[in-house]
């Protein structure tokens, strides 16, 4: 009688520990992202871009979408670009790139002795390095009565849609709205909302339109054409209350008896808004499109320093070394942000230090703000208004809608306004980062940088 026996290799004990040495290698540190804004699409590919294959990257979006353009939201809502055209990463993108993605979800805490954050639906996921990247969200306005249906925020998807639905619902013969901010959110959303047949008024605090970017010269010519585009303004006033009219609720049946005020029968809807000054304005909706305010309310709870945002060094850590922020919710020397240029510059500070351990400070440089309001092109920096100490020069061309100024200040360019005619603006940026003399440019300047350019090559010509 034969039998065989199974001859089993013993592994060497060289061998086991190459072996556990490679499921180590495999073990990839957990990067989680809370929050799923254009800054966390931007850091993504900044990380890619580097080491595509350092983390187990997780990130945790409160909405169902990829990353998205949200600049365009006005865009979707004129009809000019739809959702599908500004998303800059599906779903798909995600699972191409192994990248975790958790849709829909809100992180309600983070436990930084563990490790782990907590999400709405009680599930907990750790974290090697935690990134907090949540944002903003519309600032409130100090106005009665803002639980009244038909008021809308002005910020993702979501509210833009809610809008485009109201701007489109059959059977009303008249549709007005107010919207409430005269900063270029405000501006789009009310001619976004004039392009689909809405009579549309813009309510502004400030007497003229971009206050914070434009003097009043430009700020007037740009309402001038905004009115053109059948947008009515009411400036220099705040709204001081909602107000509301009691109609039939059309899902509910109506009863034989009449019921009460309270009833489900019936519901509240806009009717206008009261303004500081007494004036009433009719509207079936409106739009709070004001300046943003950063969440910072994770790092409230979870003991992370905080001020008016989530408060980070150099190089994007927080009061905890392990949990970085960036973009609209975090804060750095005081400065909090809302333009892309210098979110951009963080996203490269964190991928520097997180994939390849280099410290590269961020630096929040002055940039310019160029603007396309409506087709209108815009472009301004430093300065807006003059000071004593410094001299305006000014260019005005009414019938063309050309307006040009240039603030100087020590023979220093330190503030420039374009409003129609923006080809001079980066030269102009220049010269101010370069703080150089601009006094012998004068008056040349003020008509554009070819004029400048062909005089010092004169210069240069006549030294020779």
């Amino acid at each position: 009688m034969s039998s065989k026996m199974a001859i089993t290799e013993i592994p060497t004990a060289d061998k086991l520990i190459n072996k556990q040495a490679e499921q180590v290698t495999q073990i990839k540190p957990s990067m989680v992202i809370i929050g799923n804004g254009m800054a966390t699409g931007r850091l993504l590919d900044e990380i890619i871009k580097r080491t595509p294959n350092k983390y187990q990257i997780t990130v945790i979006g409160k909405e169902h979408f990829g990353s998205y353009n949200r600049i365009m939201l006005s865009a979707v809502l004129a009809g000019d670009a739809t959702i599908d055209s500004i998303m800059q990463k599906p779903l798909a993108w995600y699972k191409a790139h192994n990248i975790n993605f958790l849709s829909g979800c809100v992180v309600t805490y983070i436990n930084k002795e563990k490790k782990y954050v907590d999400l709405a639906t009680d599930t907990k996921i750790h974290y090697d390095e935690l990134i907090i990247a949540t944002g903003s969200r519309t600032a409130t306005i100090p106005a009665k009565n803002q639980n009244i249906a038909g008021i809308f925020n002005f910020r993702n998807i979501a509210d833009t849609e809610k809008i485009q639905a109201f701007a489109k619902q059959a059977g009303t013969s008249s549709k007005q709205a107010v919207v409430i901010g005269g900063g270029l959110l405000g501006l789009e959303a009310a001619y976004g909302l004039a392009l689909s047949g809405v009579e549309v008024t813009l309510v502004h605090r400030n007497k003229w339109l971009l206050n914070r970017q434009l003097d009043k010269v430009a700020g007037v010519m740009l309402q001038s054409i905004m009115e053109q585009k059948n947008i009515k303004f009411a400036l220099g006033h705040e709204v001081a209350a909602f107000e509301n009219i009691i109609v039939q609720n059309p899902t509910v049946k109506p009863p034989t008896v009449k019921p009460p005020a309270n009833s489900e029968v019936q519901c509240e809807k806009l009717s206008g808004v009261r303004l500081t000054n007494g004036e009433f304005i009719c509207a079936q909706m409106a739009v709070i499109a004001t300046g943003i305010t950063p969440n910072k309310e994770l790092a409230e709870i979870s003991n992370i320093d905080f001020n008016r945002a989530i408060l980070v060094n150099d190089y994007m850590q927080t009061s905890d070394a392990a949990i970085s922020a960036l973009g609209e919710c975090c804060e750095h020397n005081q400065a909090t942000f809302g333009l892309v240029d210098p979110i951009w510059a963080q996203c490269i500070t964190l991928a520097e230090r997180l994939c390849n351990n280099v410290e590269k400070p961020f630096k929040n440089a002055p940039v310019p703000t160029k603007l396309k309001v409506s087709g209108v092109q815009l472009f301004s920096a430093g300065d807006v208004e003059v000071s004593d100490d410094s001299q305006c020069f000014t260019l005005l061309d009414k019938k063309a809608l050309i307006y040009r100024k240039i603030i100087i200040k020590s023979g220093k360019v330190s503030g420039v306004v374009l409003f129609g005619d923006v080809s001079s603006g980066m030269a102009y940026f220049t010269l101010m980062q370069q703080k150089a003399i601009v006094t012998p440019m004068l008056p040349e300047l003020l008509i554009g940088e070819e004029f400048v350019t062909n005089i010092e090559d004169e210069k240069k010509a006549c030294i020779a």
